[in-house]
């Protein structure tokens, strides 16, 4: 296999003059699922927003099949197969279900939507149902489902899932992670996953690593949960 994905000495943040990404680097083979580990504020999220071009950056390079794409905005970054979730399960909350599935797919839904359907358990409802739910009255579960949805529809190469566990339930995590198996199993997509929840990212990924302090620190191959997060908790100093 072969790198689909790599970012060498990459610097930047929201502010100038302020890196919370500090030196990282990063290679993700085709069809792997890489997890990304850390707590709050460890910069796991500004990561993934780097690589859609969504934060400004200020050293380094990021490959994409191959290609550089530091110049290409996050717009054009999609059509080439880069696709983010992030995190909260973002959606339209003043349209209807049915109404956010159409802007994401945007050229027609047909058998893109299908595929999705036959993965995503909430798009199995009936159209008219879908129609009438406005995304504002899911539950927390069904916007995550709904916002995964919306992250597939371009058909992406990779994707990126910003702490999907985030604010769900027990019971909604486990279907969360059900369904992204399923995705995994059905579209052979290649996944960056950002996690605080160890046990998820470790048993979701073949590999995962430890971000603090805005650089990856370590390479999880143990699968001692304790281990991971005596490692995160006493975040070693550079």
């Amino acid at each position: 296999m072969s790198a689909l994905l790599t970012i060498k000495d990459l610097w930047g943040g929201y502010k100038e003059g302020v890196d919370i990404l500090r030196g990282i680097d990063l290679s993700v083979e085709e069809g792997q699922a890489v997890g990304i580990i850390g707590l709050n504020g460890s910069g796991k999220s500004t990561l993934g927003k780097a690589i859609m071009n969504m934060i400004p950056i200020r050293r380094g390079d990021i490959t994409f099949a191959g290609e550089s794409v530091m110049s290409l905005s996050t717009h054009e970054l999609a059509q080439k197969g880069l696709s983010i979730m992030q995190q909260g399960g973002r959606v339209f909350p003043n349209l209807s279900v049915w109404e956010n599935l159409e802007l994401a797919f945007n050229t027609g839904m047909g058998e893109g939507f299908d595929q999705l359907r036959a993965i995503i358990p909430m798009l199995q409802r009936p159209k008219k149902e879908l129609q009438r739910q406005m995304a504002d009255k899911l539950s927390g579960g069904q916007k995550h489902q709904l916002a995964l949805a919306m992250t597939l529809a371009t058909r992406p190469r990779l994707v990126i899932l910003d702490e999907p566990s985030a604010g769900l339930s027990p019971r909604a995590v486990e279907e969360m992670y059900g369904t992204l198996q399923t995705m995994r199993d059905n579209l052979k997509v290649t996944v960056v996953l950002i996690e605080q929840a160890i046990a998820r990212a470790v048993g979701f990924c073949q590999t995962s690593l430890l971000m603090g302090q805005g650089q990856l620190k370590e390479v999880i191959i143990q699968s001692d949960i304790k281990s991971i997060e005596s490692l995160m908790f006493n975040n070693i100093e550079l």
